[in-house]
């Protein structure tokens, strides 16, 4: 759920608030710190009744306001984020994470990632409810694993379903 909004009437800025289900898993992650390395200043105290605010000054916004938009436009993408780049980052130092992240993004989805030595572990759960669902998922994650004979460095792909 996004607002987009004038703080306290002031026309002159504009914040954006974010409030997403699973806000809190990503916390447990770095997600403020890794925000706050992406927007800087701009990121602000929560709106009440949100999880995160972006707030910016009409008079000292960049040249390139389209890549400003963009990049407000990638919140929600860049809350994700935070936990990918904990754990490649932890990879990639050499040192496997004793944690995993566990992040319940959607009711009955749960996204958990996990860094070894040598690999970054990401598992996607997901319910297919719909018969048509479960059908298209299974075609798409067995053309995947299809896809990876192709290359050598594709990551394995594995699916169950029951």
């Amino acid at each position: 759920l996004f607002h987009v909004s004038n703080p306290d009437g002031d026309k002159g800025k504009i914040r954006i608030s974010a409030s997403l289900k699973f806000y809190a898993d990503l916390k447990e992650h770095g997600c403020e710190g890794f925000l706050k390395g992406v927007y800087g200043d701009n990121m602000v105290d929560p709106e009440s009744g949100y999880d995160v605010s972006l707030q910016y000054d009409y008079d000292s916004l960049p040249e390139n306001k389209e890549e400003l938009a963009t990049k407000i436009a990638l919140l929600k993408r860049n809350c994700f984020a935070s936990v990918f780049d904990k754990y490649f980052e932890c990879q990639k130092s050499g040192g496997g994470e004793k944690s995993t992240a566990i992040v319940h993004y959607r009711d009955q989805e749960t996204m958990y990632v996990s860094a070894q030595k040598d690999r970054v572990t990401v598992i996607f759960s997901t319910v297919f409810t719909d018969d048509d669902d479960v059908i298209i998922g299974k075609v798409f994650m067995q053309e995947f694993k299809e896809g990876r004979r192709g290359s050598q460095t594709a990551p394995q792909v594995l699916f169950s379903h029951s």
